[in-house]
């Protein structure tokens, strides 16, 4: 059965994902695809530098440079570390994203320079105009250890800061993003789209990312897919687990007035460590709504439900730590 609760805390979660490192930071999607970047100071021409890596065994780290105005490069990208060494890269190894940020193919070996300096200036020829910024790398480092930890590298030949003889985990094990209904298996593709809630129609306006997977085990995977067209700031999805050839919707327990019920709908879902995070806000800035926390436990394939808030008055109070708790109940058996 696949609707479970539990008073217990966060024994044996995973730690969350991301977090802030000196003058760096760490974001990862859902799926593992990971950003650690930094910005400029004041009214700079270039406004970010990042290093971006997905989740996948062959994925490499990419250059993600972010220039206030986007425009083609020329001739050549050129970076000076404050302890001397510069190294040259041609524009043609760049290209756009579809934020207006430039990208490299592959980050190289410029990696080894980047985690010894303390700064870095980097000068580039947008629409013909060079244009240069100093970037502080103080964090770097802690920021990429992090990424590697997130993505399950750490000790692995291919990890970017603690590199060892440990095999990589299986792409089976782990998250990932679903860009699009193609990478779906064909049993969760034909619920998802011809099943209950018309989840496949979205007003001629498909999201980016169109949800994401996880384990349940060894024999069975679970999908949170995007469901219908989303509202100013709560996006529904609903989840299905595959087994084999077979997939089914897959429901949670969400609390109501009068106690537990089984929900086919969530919102605004996102997966951090082993848990399951939504959160329906009751206005933009999220300061009042209802979330829930879910822990998987694949062996029992659950997800079981570990915390649940609601926050009724939007009161400036974004903090879920302090809104009521609706789950574990008060002086519940734990």
């Amino acid at each position: 059965m696949a609707i479970a609760l539990t008073g217990l805390a966060a024994t044996g979660a995973l730690a969350a994902t991301g977090g802030i490192y000196r003058d760096w930071s760490l974001t990862c999607t859902s799926g593992l695809d990971c950003d650690a970047s930094t910005f400029s100071k004041g009214n700079a021409p270039l406004i970010t530098l990042g290093i971006r890596r997905g989740s996948g065994a062959a994925d490499v780290p990419k250059l993600a440079i972010g220039l206030r105005e986007a425009a083609p490069l020329s001739g050549q990208v050129t970076l000076r570390f404050d302890d001397g060494a510069s190294r040259e890269l041609p524009a043609s190894a760049f290209h756009a994203d579809k934020e207006g940020q430039a990208v490299s193919a592959d980050l190289g070996d410029l990696l080894a320079d980047l985690k010894r300096a303390s700064t870095v200036e980097i000068s580039l020829t947008p629409a013909g105009k060079t244009q240069s910024t100093t970037f502080s790398l103080s964090g770097l480092v802690a920021a990429l250890r992090k990424m590697d930890e997130d993505q399950q590298r750490t000790g692995t030949p291919n990890a970017l800061i603690d590199k060892g003889d440990k095999a990589p985990t299986k792409p089976s094990l782990l998250a990932s993003d679903i860009t699009d209904a193609a990478a779906l298996p064909a049993s969760v593709r034909r619920l998802w789209s011809e099943g209950p809630g018309q989840c496949s129609d979205f007003n001629g306006f498909p999201p980016s990312i169109l949800g994401f997977s996880v384990p349940m085990g060894d024999q069975a995977r679970l999908y949170v897919l995007a469901c219908g067209s989303p509202g100013a700031y709560n996006e529904p999805s609903r989840l299905y687990l595959q087994e084999g050839d077979s997939a089914d919707v897959f429901p949670v327990v969400s609390m109501a007035a009068d106690g537990p019920v089984a929900t086919m709908t969530i919102w605004n879902a996102g997966w951090d460590g082993n848990r399951l995070i939504t959160f329906l806000k009751g206005r933009g800035i999220g300061d009042c709504g209802i979330s829930a926390e879910y822990e998987l436990d694949p062996e029992a394939l659950q997800l079981r439900l570990v915390d649940a808030r609601e926050q009724s008055e939007c009161n400036g109070q974004d903090d879920m730590s302090r809104w009521p708790q609706t789950w574990p109940l008060r002086n519940s058996k734990r």
